[in-house]
């Protein structure tokens, strides 16, 4: 019969209580013996246990080395161990090790995201994760199997009252009774690994189908070939190229670039909306959860060349039959040219939606995302008072709208207002914000709710 272990093992490990701090991205090697240094188990009154301690990473895999990316705007690490090729992930089998984990509080295992969680939600098949700024510890829960019983014989009579208690409430005193102890086998499965060379990795990729490592960020000559289903650790990103290092089981690695629309290809979509200089189309990639805007290519008006490419902007899956007009062309910050809107993050079931602005720059001919504009939900852009507004909703008693201007280049907000109902039901709580004396100033108001129609 084999068990497992509750208690510590089982903890939601890597859990932001448990390791506020994100590990320190870079190259990890495994420390051969310190499995060895597990704690040992401490058994029940009544029971003795046989510890044994054994390598959490599975003999099959091969490991020596990870590596690690740190993304400091998600909180986020992507955990990558170097697996010889012909290893196999089985979570029902002795190989249940994943190859890559993405932590902590990681949970959207998708193709595109072929990361795995780390024991969330206690399963003793998924790997539990501690972890320091330069270390980390991989284990299992712990294996408990019984090994037999020890019987020991009384060592004298039962008085009257301990043989009532035993026959009335089964209590049985030991020194009068005899006792057997329960006798387990405890494996303790845990690994080591600490930082070998820090490295500026941001991010890791997964590529899914076999791609040329170019010498540098063009269509120059490859380097190298990424095999299909590969994990790359990424140094630096552009909307265009990625520039990546590819690492090898021995922990040796080659650097280059990955040409970003040979790794996601895309259905490029011509789009309605145009300036005096340019035309675009809109990069959707088909997903588990429908079609996705994830690029905007934009394209010289006259010669027809890709001027530039925007990417890594957050947007939710777009509806069927948007097509041509996912697109939209405003002069959003009023300085005479046209900048470009495209579908934000829905707000979930509220109307909080948000929309990807990206002004034109005159100076360098280019769109740059705007992340103050895009961070305001329901935007509304008045060109004949000049002004901005954003308008949410919190809840079904919450109403709230700010209104913008833009002063010496720079978003200012100039205006609020925001109604709700009191904690008691009774009145309507009113608070408005003017921009007065070099600063925002408010005043709340309360009227009296009017009562619900019976």
């Amino acid at each position: 019969m084999a068990f497992f272990l509750p208690a510590l093992a089982l903890a939601v490990a890597g859990s932001a209580a448990a390791a506020p701090d994100l590990l320190q991205p870079g190259l990890y090697a495994l420390q051969p013996d310190a499995y060895l240094r597990a704690a040992p188990a401490i058994p029940p009154t009544g029971d003795t246990y046989r510890q044994r301690y054994a390598h959490a990473v599975p003999a099959a895999a091969g490991v020596r080395y990870a590596f690690v990316s740190r993304d400091p705007q998600a909180r986020l690490n992507k955990l990558v161990f170097l697996t010889d090729p012909a290893y196999q992930y089985d979570i029902n089998g002795a190989n249940l090790l994943c190859p890559a984990y993405a932590f902590p509080e990681w949970n959207a295992y998708s193709e595109a995201q072929p990361y795995c969680r780390t024991n969330i939600g206690a399963s003793d098949r998924e790997a539990a994760l501690d972890w320091t700024a330069t270390g980390f510890s991989v284990r299992w829960a712990d294996r408990k199997q019984l090994l037999g019983a020890v019987q020991v014989p009384a060592q004298r009579a039962p008085t009257a009252e301990e043989a009532g208690a035993c026959a009335i409430a089964d209590v049985c005193a030991p020194e009068a009774y005899g006792r057997h102890i329960n006798q387990y086998e405890v494996v303790h499965y845990r690994d080591q690994f600490t930082l070998q060379q820090p490295r500026a990795y941001v991010d890791v990729l997964h590529v899914d189908s076999a791609l040329p490592l170019h010498a540098e960020a063009r269509d120059a000559g490859a380097v190298a070939t990424i095999a299909a289903g590969t994990y790359v650790a990424v140094l630096r990103r552009t909307p265009a190229w990625y520039q990546v290092e590819q690492i090898a089981q021995d922990g040796s690695a080659v650097r280059g670039w990955i040409d970003r629309d040979a790794l996601s290809p895309l259905a490029w979509v011509v789009q309605a909306a145009t300036t005096p200089q340019s035309t675009f189309r809109a990069g959707v990639e088909q997903g588990e959860e429908g079609a996705r805007l994830t690029a905007i290519e934009v394209l010289d008006a006259r010669t027809g060349q890709r001027r530039q490419v925007l990417r890594d902007f957050e947007a939710d899956p777009i509806g069927d039959g948007d097509g041509d007009a996912l697109l939209q062309t405003v002069d959003a910050n009023f300085d005479g040219h046209l900048d470009l809107l495209a579908p934000g993050m829905s707000g979930g079931a509220g109307p909080n939606s948000t929309s990807n602005v990206f002004l034109f720059d005159p100076a360098s001919g280019a769109f740059v995302y705007a992340a103050a504009l895009s961070a305001l939900p329901q935007l509304s852009i008045n060109a004949h008072d000049r002004t901005l507004t954003s308008a949410s909703r919190g809840g079904c008693c919450s109403h709230a709208a700010e209104t913008y201007r833009y002063r010496d280049g720079a978003l200012q907000q100039v205006g609020s207002w925001e109604e709700t109902l009191s904690a008691d039901g009774e009145y309507v709580e009113t608070t408005r914000g003017t921009w007065r004396n070099g600063r925002m100033q408010y005043r709340t108001t309360r009227t009296r709710a009017t009562p619900a129609e019976p």
